[in-house]
């Protein structure tokens, strides 16, 4: 129960009352809540603005701890002016209906005095965006209106552009003000509302969030601390953080178009709160009129917009002309105020991106002389005869750590230790004082460094390969053994599954799908032993999930076998797709059956075809080795050229 849950209020009047009308286009309801709003925060916040709007002082949200049922609700109550019935049907149900037009000013006529947010008289849609159902109480000097917004009704009145919604008797739990109900609610039957996430939305959209207006979620309040992201700031060397202020600063001189507010660099080292958006927020009227965003610019220190926040504020935005998006969180920038506000905001976001670099870099300069590995390659090399190369790894040391700006301290270890471990090496030292001397502009001469990287990198490459082909000769000794130790080659797909697709450098195992599989199709006893499968192999490569169902090597498939893969991968297909597991976001789903050979008879050979275009593929043992060598053919090749090419250029 929340504060506002008192007693029922009798209504005074025992008249028959008439049903609430809206009138309105089918397409637009649809257009402006189930498509407009598909996550909690942007409509709970249309609901929290309805609430400023009507002069609340509290708003609170209660919203379900775990999984969503038949029976869950989402509730936002305020203590707001509230409507009685005539408000209802002659403001609240008319869709499109310009509240700052229809009041003639932009401030409520009654204490508390406030600019109003809402403009386009849709905000009362934003709850379908994620229920079925929204149900309205609201109580304006002692009289109820209630009634229940259907969604399904809506549709079906596509040709009378009409719907009816009967008034329904109060609860008896509001005496002042609206409560918003939103009822079968289709999200979050798999997972658990973010109600942090929720917090920190909202606590971003709104600056007028205080003592004077409060908004809780579930009874705790959202503090000013949660609207404050300075606090995830850098600091610097010096202990300043990476901060930017602005204070009333006008953006076109004699324009008027004033902006204030901040600009700040996160921390690049530390793990963010999650949820917290990189870009910049533009209020208006103490609501989120933007979201986050870097005014489209494109500067040299590209990877310093991955770290820039902030919040402006542009009263000018929404004033006289409404230049704010219908959906409330974007600027239309084609308007000349928007237009310089715009171009001022690019300048400003190109000058702080140099200014943070050059920042960045001094602050490297600094934390270089505290880092321990510099300290103990100092140390090293003090005494050590060649003192020139002493002095070029050095170089090169802060170099690269000057130039790399969002360089981690685990990266610095690693230049340094590196220069410790090669610093013997002549070829190493000569090419560490070419790197540093070495003029961007000089494009020949960096082509030339880059070349003496790609042998050496080449010839790591070939190692690696020579590796492969080894391990596929291991494989080559299970399969002549028809893989009497089912472990050991289960195993070995796992650790080596570049051996069914070169491409298949670094995947994930997933236990998960694999046991999914097993539950779902269990291999029945009657499978003799020899045609009997040897295990599920699920693994992932980027956004794709890789279905592998593993035969034995002598094995040898037909139509039931393919039919069989065919139906493994449709069904993974379809579980991908009706999951809603934000830690799994699989794309694609592919199928590969490994075994000894295909039945040599029209209906499989077609089959393999068919299933190819599918994307599930037939692989046999016996062409692994082969196909490895063949794909790394061209890679030795190219080695051989480029160490010819290092010894002529020697010579």
């Amino acid at each position: 129960m929340t504060t506002l849950d008192v007693p029922a209020v009798v209504d005074p009047s025992d008249a028959p009352r008439d049903d609430f009308v809206m009138r309105f286009d089918p397409a637009a309801i649809k257009h402006l809540g189930l498509q407009m709003y598909s996550t909690l925060p942007p409509v709970i916040a249309e609901l929290v603005a309805n609430a400023w709007d009507a002069g609340a002082s509290n708003v609170h949200i209660e919203v379900p701890d775990g999984h969503l049922n038949d029976e869950s609700r989402i509730v936002v109550t305020d203590d707001g002016d509230g409507m009685d019935d005539t408000d209802v049907r002659e403001a609240y149900l008319i869709v499109g209906r310009d509240r700052r037009r229809d009041e003639k000013a932009d401030r409520r006529k009654t204490p508390p005095l406030r600019k109003v947010m809402g403009r386009k008289g849709i905000g009362k849609f934003a709850g379908f965006g994620i229920a079925r159902q929204v149900e309205i109480e609201s109580v304006k000097n002692g009289h109820v209106s209630r009634f229940l917004m259907d969604y399904e009704l809506m549709e079906k009145a596509v040709e009378t552009r009409e719907v009816r919604f009967p008034p329904l008797g109060p609860t008896g739990t509001v005496t002042k003000g609206t409560k918003v109900t939103l009822k079968q609610i289709g999200k979050f039957r798999t997972r658990s509302i973010d109600i942090a996430g929720l917090r920190r939305g909202l606590a971003r959209r709104f600056s007028v969030i205080d003592s004077n207006f409060t908004v809780s979620v579930n009874s705790v309040p959202i503090t000013a601390a949660e609207r404050d992201l300075t606090r995830l700031l850098e600091v610097d060397a010096d202990g300043e953080r990476y901060l930017w202020t602005y204070e009333n600063i006008e953006i076109a001189p004699g324009t008027g178009w004033r902006v204030s507010g901040w600009i700040g660099a996160l921390d690049r080292t530390s793990k963010l709160e999650d949820g917290i958006q990189r870009g910049i927020v533009v209020m208006a009227r103490g609501k989120l009129v933007q979201e986050p965003f870097v005014f489209n610019a494109t500067v040299g220190q590209q990877y310093a917009l991955s770290y820039i926040i902030g919040e402006l504020h542009a009263e000018f935005v929404d004033e006289a002309e409404d230049s704010v998006g219908t959906t409330r969180n974007s600027l239309v920038w084609d308007t000349e105020p928007n237009s310089a506000f715009h171009r001022w905001g690019e300048r400003e976001i190109n000058t702080i991106a140099r200014e943070w670099a050059a920042r960045r870099s001094r602050d490297n300069e600094k934390n270089l002389k505290q880092n321990e590995s510099y300290r103990r390659f100092v140390d090293a090399t003090k005494d050590m005869e060649n003192q020139r190369a002493r002095k070029v790894a050095d170089k090169l040391i802060r170099d690269v750590v000057n130039r790399n700006v969002v360089a981690k301290p685990q990266e610095t270890d690693e230049i340094v230790q590196l220069c410790i471990d090669f610093l013997e090496y002549d070829a190493f030292w000569d090419l560490a004082e070419d790197l540093t001397e070495a003029r961007v502009e000089d494009t020949g001469r960096l082509a030339q460094l880059f070349r003496e990287w790609e042998v050496v990198e080449a010839k790591e490459m070939a190692r690696v390969t020579q590796g492969r082909i080894t391990t596929i000769e291991k494989l080559q000794k299970l399969i002549e053994d028809n893989a009497l130790e089912v472990p050991v080659l289960h195993d070995f797909l796992k650790q080596f599954p570049w051996v069914l697709d070169p491409r298949w450098q670094l995947v994930a195992d997933e236990l998960r799908y694999s046991k999914i599989l097993r539950d779902n199709f269990p291999e029945g006893t009657e499978v003799p032993e020899k045609d009997r499968r040897i295990d599920f192999l699920c693994v992932r490569e980027s956004d794709t999930l890789v279905v592998v169902e593993i035969k034995r090597p002598h094995s040898v498939v037909s139509m039931n076998e393919l039919g069989q893969i065919e139906q493994y991968v449709h069904f993974m297909r379809h579980h991908i797709r009706s999951a809603t597991d934000g830690d799994y976001s699989a794309k694609k789903v592919v199928g590969y059956l490994l075994c000894g050979r295909v039945a040599n008879s029209y209906g499989p050979t077609e089959k393999v075809q068919s299933l190819h275009k599918d994307d599930i593929h037939v692989r046999f043992y016996s062409d692994l080795l082969g196909m490895v060598q063949r794909t790394h053919a061209d890679f030795l090749q190219r080695y051989n050229e480029l160490r010819r090419l290092k010894e002529d250029r020697s010579n």
